[in-house]
């Protein structure tokens, strides 16, 4: 039975499949755990189905089981939990004649429960295209998204709690931890045994005996110390044996118990050792990727060192995004074998390791030969740099890199091949420790004299810098940060930009963008994670940084993430990211960006993965961009038809509504008081007896403050002035939340309010109420909303709230320039919002709508886009909600009138047909297809190799919509998510074809 024909029966295309029955080469590098049994009888499996390069669905041929059924399933739950150790979404298919049988891998130790698929049906044929989008109907599925990161992670910081009760410093807990991980992985992976314990423990009779007692523990690091000559893991006293007798009476001997369980597995060494949900014997180590591990341990130092981690900046990049970053950066890069690479923010060597792997592989395909134990040091120890200020972090670094040169090695054994240089001042670098005499320590590897060593000695620079701020009482390390990125700016050649140039945020960030372009050689790549704000902010400061960085770099890509800010992909990270990559080098005039948006997915979210959809690029053109710099925050949201809108709107020729307010009607505007109890306060006696207003949920159109308490407070922390709580007023929510609930408040007496509100007086202006009626109807149309969402840099890319500087943006028609006719709209329209009257906000958006200028057609764009790009459960859930049929019939109905023109010129018709997948309820078709054809030409079918064809596409590139044509005319795909069926995407969708696809129906 061949098992690559038999798995394409289930969606599953030949190039995505990798057999692990030939000897090892470079496509099955991340698989060379699984390439042959370790012990006997060993199940292994046949191979693997990729998606976008990810491993989803692993496979075994069922002739290869043996018959006995208990013996059969005990195998298959062993190998179910050992696929599981990889810290991977993915699952394991039995290929039987006639059927596939398929589970979840998962960590849990029990019989998995199989799925049956039976080829020729509709549901097999969608089968893998539906396991690529997280969809599976069956049972079993890890209830977290990241399994083995979690259970790990718990148990790791169980045992080092442990140690901790007993008052052992923090950097020997996390060398102990290590060490004994170390053992495990060496254990497991079979490069060292109980036949070598005459070299290592000659006094123990197992070598996983070796943390039971203070003279096999020193035994045991003494024999580490020496294989990695000193560089691993510090313990005070070197690990001696006086070390561990100390360490073992201070803690009552649990330190043997917790590093015990880790070595023995479930071989416990002490009846009250710490459990979790698992223990270490889950685990087995031979699977477990070496970055992974890193991971773990990187947010375990950021979780016991928390005070020191937050002070550099540590925090662990998850494996999907630096993968993919790492992945990015590498592509058709010229002689990647020979590359150099740098990573000065290198934490715990997530890139490192991933870069070491990619220069492993791609000298393995440049030589025609696996590399050896001489290779593998020769790129370790000549082609990888990484600089940290943690102590902690190079450690693990170093431990991450041993790990993978021995992971990596084809003959790891015997243990005496595990001798490595001393990786300290060769491959790793403490820019603070190595340079006391500097006053900037702080500043690490920006201004140390190791830069003098490093530079444009790389070929690619690959980093998630240090993001957080630095408080803004800290000046002289901000006038730094400028100053570091100054000079750098003035050595490209720019003095008088350099003097202009100021760092954004108080931020670490670009200035280690900017040192990377001199670690970096010209015409190198930059590739880093970065915080969102550098693309996303438009105040004049961070705006000009980043034309300055776009003049002066080559940016050749970008792809944002700013929509995935509060989702599994990134956890416990609080602000959006993009991934940047750049060539060292001058732009050219003419260049473009392509820039990538990541999109909100209801299941790949959750699960923590990215689905990059390579067929929908923008690009865009950074002159452009530098003149509207809200045009990023657009397109990470909506399209080139909502920036056409915004467009519209600011062509209107009104004024920003805070000039408006201020200057041309001297009014006054500001948000509300702030409490603050732990801040200094000031006299707020001038607010005492107001009514109080300091819940947004109180009111949903006017204010009643006849029912409200009153302000009692002597002080808050800004009290404001008491002239901005004059009426009339109009108050608009800092959060909005729905329409229906009000977006902003009418006040028509004085009202303290809080910061919750922004507040708009027109007290003592002769047409005050009118003013402030028009402000409160204005803030009620989907213009606003639309406009804030397109514009603001944080509303719906890190935050659920509208800053008053966009609201102040907004180009306000001024009340005179309105014809009476459009008064008495304004009146009339604003008396019924008054009485609550929402079916009101259709009409509120037609009155606004004819006063922009915009037509019908605008107004779908932007009912469109709020539909689904909002910030809130209630959108996020209708984006990703699968299209009724009554929709998608819609969609091809308007699809085929927006053609009908242009078809007219050929004297033919269109004709838009609406094609499910057979059999297949709409919500568990992960696409459905449109055929456009000219009336009267017979549709060429749609049959199932086409079907699996285009399906497998989908899986191979994260396409999210398929353009095919053939004879009859084009079939179009879509992802079956409303997002793409909306009646503004049927625009986009007519426009594409008439570009690139009328040729095939002129000839029919």
């Amino acid at each position: 039975m061949n098992s690559t024909a038999e798995l394409q029966k289930y969606g599953v295309s030949r190039d995505c499949v990798r057999s692990f029955a030939s000897s090892p080469s470079p496509d099955l590098i991340d698989y060379l755990d699984l390439l042959q049994a370790r012990e006997k009888g060993e199940l292994v499996p046949d191979g693997v189905a990729e998606t976008q390069g990810r491993p989803l669905l692993f496979f075994i041929n069922e002739s290869r089981l043996s018959p006995g059924p208990a013996e059969q399933n005990d195998k298959l739950r062993i190998l179910c939990r050992d696929l599981a150790c990889r810290g991977e979404r993915a699952y394991l298919a039995r290929i039987l004649p006639g059927e596939l049988k398929v589970a979840p891998v998962s960590l849990q130790d029990r019989t998995a429960r199989w799925k049956l698929y039976q080829p020729g049906t509709s549901e097999a044929l969608t089968f893998f295209s539906n396991l690529a989008l997280g969809r599976y109907e069956g049972d079993g599925e890890p209830a977290t998204a990241d399994e083995v990161f979690g259970e790990m992670f718990e148990l790791l910081e169980q045992g080092a709690n442990r140690l901790a009760e007993y008052k052992i410093p923090g950097s020997t807990v996390l060398s102990l931890v290590g060490r004994a991980l170390f053992v495990r992985f060496l254990l497991d992976r079979q490069i060292v045994s109980d036949d070598d314990i005459s070299k290592i423990l000659p006094k123990a009779g197992s070598v996983k005996s070796c943390f039971d007692t203070p003279q096999n523990a020193a035994a045991i690091c003494t024999w580490l110390d020496r294989t990695f000559n000193g560089d691993f893991l510090h313990l005070p006293e070197n690990g001696g044996l006086r070390f561990f007798r100390d360490v073992g009476a201070k803690t009552n001997n649990a330190v043997f118990a917790v590093l015990g369980a880790i070595v023995r597995s479930d071989e416990f060494v002490a009846e009250d050792v710490y459990q979790s949900k698992f223990d270490w014997a889950i685990f087995n180590f031979a699977h477990i990727p070496v970055g992974l591990l890193s991971q773990v341990y990187e947010k375990f130092i950021w979780r016991w060192e928390q005070h020191s981690a937050k002070s550099t900046s540590v925090h662990y990049t998850p494996k999907n995004i630096a993968a993919t970053l790492v992945e990015e950066a590498f592509h058709d890069l010229p002689d990647a074998q020979k590359a150099r690479v740098l990573d000065p923010a290198c934490g715990a060597g997530v890139f490192l390791v991933l870069a070491f792997r990619k220069l492993y592989l791609e000298t393995w395909r440049a030589r025609g030969a696996r590399p050896n134990t001489k290779v593998i040091r020769d790129i370790l120890e000549k082609q990888l740099t990484g600089l940290d200020v943690s102590e902690s972090a190079l450690k693990l670094s170093a431990l991450s890199l041993y790990l993978t040169a021995i992971e990596l090695d084809p003959h790891p054994v015997p243990p005496e091949n595990l001798r490595f240089k001393n990786l300290r001042g060769r491959v790793l670098f403490n820019p603070r420790k190595e340079h006391q005499t500097h006053p900037n320590f702080e500043m690490g590897s920006l201004v140390s004299p190791l830069n003098l060593q490093l530079s444009k000695r790389f070929d690619l620079v690959v980093s998630n810098p240090p993001w957080t701020s630095v408080p803004k009482s800290e000046k002289r390390l901000a006038t730094e940060f400028t100053k570091v990125s100054r000079d750098v700016i003035r050595r490209r050649g720019t003095a008088r930009v350099a003097e202009r140039y100021q760092n954004p945020d108080n931020a670490p960030d670009l200035p280690f963008l900017w040192k990377s372009t001199e670690w970096c050689r010209v015409d190198g790549r930059i590739a880093m994670a970065l915080p969102a704000r550098i693309l996303l902010k438009q105040e004049n400061v961070p705006r000009r940084a980043r034309e300055t960085i776009f003049n002066l770099l080559d940016v050749t890509g970008i792809i944002n993430g700013s929509n995935l800010s509060d989702t599994n992909v990134w956890p416990e990270m609080q602000q959006p990211f993009i991934l940047l990559f750049a060539q060292n080098r001058q732009p050219k005039p003419d260049r473009v960006i392509r820039f990538i948006n990541l999109l909100y997915d209801d299941e790949l979210s959750r699960l923590g993965e990215l689905r990059v959809d390579s067929k929908s690029v923008e690009a865009v053109d950074p002159t452009v961009a530098a003149e509207e710099s809200w045009l990023w925050k657009a397109l990470a949201v909506g399209t080139s038809l909502d920036i056409d809108v915004v467009r519209k709107l600011q062509a209107a020729k009104g004024r920003p509504l805070r000039q408006y307010w201020e200057k041309d009607l001297r009014l006054v505007s500001r948000d509300g008081y702030q409490i603050k109890p732990n801040q200094v306060q000031q006299d707020a006696s001038f607010l005492q007896g107001l009514p109080d207003l300091n819940d947004t949920k109180r009111f949903d159109f006017v204010v009643d403050t006849t029912v409200l308490d009153r302000f009692h407070r002597p002080t808050v922390c800004w009290p404001r002035e008491r002239k901005v709580y004059a009426a009339p007023l109009v108050l608009i929510k800092e959060s909005p939340g729905r329409r229906e609930e009000g977006w902003a408040l009418i006040s028509f007496a004085d009202v303290a309010f809080n910061q919750s509100f922004y507040g708009y007086s027109a007290a003592g202006h002769p047409n005050g109420e009118v003013l402030v009626r028009y402000v409160h109807l204005l803030v009620h149309s989907i213009l606003w909303m639309h406009y804030a969402l397109l514009t603001s840099p944080k509303f719906g890319a890190e935050r659920r709230s509208v800053y008053k500087s966009v609201l102040d943006d907004f180009p306000v028609i001024p009340l005179d320039r309105l014809t009476s006719a459009q008064h008495r709209d304004l009146l009339r329209l604003s008396s019924r919002l008054e009485q609550s009257d929402r079916k009101v906000f259709s009409e509120i958006d037609e009155f606004f709508a004819r006063m922009y200028q915009l037509d019908d057609l605008d107004l779908e764009v932007i009912r469109d886009t709020l539909d689904v790009a909002l910030p809130y459960k209630e959108s996020r859930d209708r984006a990703c909600a699968v299209p009724t049929t009554r929709e998608q019939r819609a969609f091809g109905t308007r699809l085929q009138a927006l053609l009908g023109p242009f078809f007219d010129v050929l004297n033919k018709k269109p004709e838009v047909g609406l094609q499910s997948i057979d059999h297949l309820p709409n919500n568990a078709a992960p696409f459905t297809f449109l055929i456009l054809r000219a009336q009267g030409v017979q549709p060429e079918k749609m049959n199932g190799e086409l079907l699996r064809d285009l399906l497998s596409l989908a899986v191979e590139t994260g396409a999210t919509r398929m353009i095919h044509e053939n004879k009859s005319g084009v079939i179009v795909g879509l992802l079956n998510q409303y997002r793409y069926w909306t009646p503004s995407r049927a625009r986009l969708l007519a426009a594409e074809i008439l570009r690139h696809h009328m040729a095939s129906f002129e000839v029919n």
